[in-house]
């Protein structure tokens, strides 16, 4: 009896892994689709209210076009990514450059660094590898810089920093921007925190972080934040060291 207790114990406990993996993912889609909805919805609507010219709606279309084909490609790799990761989740082990990395964040958020003037520098060794999912380490970075570009001051920098100590790969995301109070360190991975107006007005759904807390912990690493007032924030993440 108490092993058939047992028994169900973890698979109940399985399930509801299982359950948040899928709903962490579906949020993280229905968040990048809120954002170019939105956009197409403020285009059209200033359009419609001679806020623009037809010149300048059409000025417009390229870049909610790239919007929608980034958006698009995300939901077909996640459904695919989902496919092989149903059941038992197990991340994959993918063998990835730090540098790489660092690059493939900075052409990503190329247009939002331009638009504030922000410097998005390396910090490390440029030939480290490490051994994680590429795409749930990818979708944590990316919702990070997303974050610290936001409240970053215009002409500041961001820093994006790799080292490993005995036990774990160390990836952090520094920003000089204007922090986090106090008061609101205690609510920030609950999906009810509150979201805020970036340094140039930028607004948004705005990620929880507690979506991201929830895809380190599928890697089997921990997140740490560190943030002060009119200073900056240093988000961390602490991931083990596998070998092939």
């Amino acid at each position: 009896m108490k092993d058939k207790l047992e028994t169900l114990q973890l698979e109940n406990q399985r399930l509801k892994n299982e359950n948040n993996l899928l709903t962490n993912w579906m949020s993280l889609i229905s968040h990048d689709t809120k954002q170019i909805f939105g956009n197409i919805k403020w285009i059209i609507e200033a359009y419609e209210d001679n806020m623009i010219n037809k010149d300048d709606f059409f000025k417009l279309l390229p870049q909610i076009k790239k919007d929608a084909i980034k958006n698009f490609s995300t939901a077909q790799e996640t459904g695919e990514w989902l496919k092989t990761q149903y059941g038992d989740f197990s991340p994959r082990q993918d063998v990835l450059n730090g540098f790489d990395l660092y690059e493939h964040i900075k052409k990503e958020h190329e247009i939002k660094l331009l638009n504030k003037d922000l410097s998005f520098e390396f910090s490390g060794d440029p030939d480290l590898f490490l051994i994680t999912d590429r795409i749930l380490l990818l979708f944590i970075l990316t919702k990070i810089v997303d974050n610290a570009i936001k409240y970053s001051h215009k002409e500041s920098k961001i820093l994006f920093s790799i080292s490993k100590n005995s036990t774990n790969y160390i990836l952090s995301i520094i920003d000089y921007g204007i922090g986090i109070k106090e008061n609101n360190l205690s609510s920030i991975y609950s999906f009810e925190n509150s979201v805020y107006e970036g340094t140039s007005g930028e607004i948004g759904v705005g990620l929880s972080l507690k979506i991201v807390q929830s895809f380190v912990s599928l890697l089997h690493g921990n997140i740490e934040l560190k943030s002060f007032e009119d200073q900056g924030t240093t988000v961390s993440i602490y991931l083990p060291q596998i070998y092939k």
